[in-house]
């Protein structure tokens, strides 16, 4: 039951918790506050009445009861109580009358069969003698009050000390009995003010305290649906970034696909083009040196200008066919990545002659073109420099796969440069190879220092979710 109240509560709003504690903590204080009251109203009523007592025992008692008890109660003092108490216009009031001497002994009654009874002094008696007034509303549960039992079952029970002489020395108590219909009426509609008035402030407490925290929540409220309509933008910023990114990526697969159909393209036209023109153009120029045999008497060095122009024309075509090889990679789609790094350092030993330490994982298995692509001419790229910055240098090249992707190292131990001034020279080798990288989302790292050899490191996406997030 009470995990269920738990539960139940903690659906509930800030603001609805917050209410229903303080309408319990109100509530409580309320009560609290309302008994205090009644039980403060009771008390002064009854000790209204107990002053109210007291000063008609000292104005009109005193006067009857000077000289005893050293005389003794005579049958005339007797008569005369009698004849006060049914004059008193308490009587309505007050239903029974008592003196007590110091010995308990009641020696008046205003009921004849309670006359020189003796009982403990005890109580509130004892604390009359001692000179302090005492009342209470009884339950006539004690000794004395059997015959008062028998007729009312509550009533205001009054001590009053009864002093004579100059000194006020207390010479007797005088108890008094009053009904409690009308005392109890009087607290009862008190009580019921007080009880009113505690509920009119802690209404007025809870409508000032329900406005603030109303106030408060719309407040709260408003701004959760500020933060809920931005959150919602965010989201539309995030999913549009996403989307951006995406199309990015598409881009650089596109860039690096169709850059690379270009360079065939224009290997294709280098070789069935200038190639071609150049071939035929040595073709015809034997055909002529042949026909022409006596050139070689006629002044002026025209032979020496007929070798010079041949070996300038076959320097040429040999130019153009190694560019023209040098931008085309055919079948590069149907190789692994592992392969497609395998053919670049080939491709690089054949022209160089150089050899290179390779250390290749056989894990590297399918990829995207882009990525083969951009795998094959970084290496092409970085060894090309090895070769002519770093002859003596000993390439080292390493192609590795980690956390799904492709991680290409190329080291060397030349003389190595500034990278600073390299960039700054104006140098595109290095910029093309990081700006590949960059476009499939990936990482370009350059380190190097005159003196300690040159080290390339890239990291490649091998997937199309990594391309997107990397």
């Amino acid at each position: 039951m009470l995990a269920a109240l738990k539960q139940a509560f903690g659906r509930l709003s800030f603001s609805r918790q917050f209410m229903l504690a303080i309408i319990t903590v109100l509530v409580i204080g309320m009560a609290a506050i309302g008994t205090w009251m009644g039980q403060q109203i009771k008390t002064s009523a009854v000790n209204r009445a107990a002053v109210f007592a007291a000063v008609y025992v000292e104005n009109v008692l005193s006067a009857q009861l000077h000289g005893w008890p050293s005389k003794g109660m005579m049958g005339n003092e007797h008569a005369d109580l009698d004849s006060l108490f049914a004059a008193w216009p308490l009587r309505r009031q007050v239903i029974r009358f008592k003196l007590w001497d110091a010995d308990g002994r009641i020696t008046y009654s205003s009921d004849p069969t309670q006359l020189g009874r003796r009982f403990p002094i005890e109580g509130r008696l004892a604390a009359a003698f001692t000179g302090a007034l005492q009342a209470r509303v009884s339950d006539l549960d004690e000794a004395d009050n059997q015959p008062e039992l028998a007729h009312w079952q509550r009533l205001l029970e009054v001590y009053v000390p009864v002093r004579v002489g100059g000194q006020g020395k207390i010479i007797s108590v005088a108890e008094f009995y009053l009904s409690v219909d009308n005392l109890d009426r009087d607290i009862r509609a008190a009580q019921l003010r007080s009880w009113l008035l505690v509920a009119v402030a802690t209404l007025a407490i809870y409508l000032l305290l329900f406005s603030l925290v109303r106030r408060a929540n719309n407040t709260i409220r408003d701004q959760q649906r500020n933060l809920r309509r931005q959150l919602q933008q965010l989201r539309g910023a995030l999913d549009e970034n996403d989307h951006m990114r995406e199309r990015l990526r598409e881009a650089g697969v596109s860039t690096t696909t169709l850059n690379e159909e270009f360079l065939i393209r224009i290997a294709a036209d280098l070789h069935d083009g200038p190639a071609q023109a150049i071939a035929f153009a040595l073709m015809r120029f034997d055909e002529f040196a042949a026909l022409c045999q006596r050139c070689a008497l006629s002044p002026g060095g025209a032979v020496q200008d007929l070798h010079s122009i041949h070996g300038a024309l076959q320097s040429s075509l040999r130019d153009v066919r190694k560019i023209s090889s040098g931008l085309a990679i055919p079948g590069i789609a149907e190789l692994s990545l592992a392969d497609t790094a395998r053919r670049a350092v080939r491709d690089f030993e054949r022209i160089s002659g150089q050899t290179v330490q390779t250390e290749i994982g056989e894990s590297l298995d399918k990829a995207p073109l882009a990525v083969k692509i951009t795998v094959y001419r970084l290496l092409q790229e970085s060894l090309t420099n090895c070769w002519r910055h770093a002859p003596g240098g000993a390439p080292q090249v390493r192609v590795q796969q980690t956390d799904g992707q492709a991680l290409i190292e190329i080291t060397d131990q030349g003389a190595g440069f500034d990278p600073q001034a390299v960039a700054v020279g104006g140098r595109l080798g290095l910029a093309f190879m990081r700006e590949r990288v960059r476009l499939l989302g990936g990482i370009f790292n350059v380190d190097s220092a005159p003196g300690r050899g040159t080290r390339i490191l890239a990291r490649l996406p091998l997937s199309t979710n990594e391309m997107i997030h990397a």
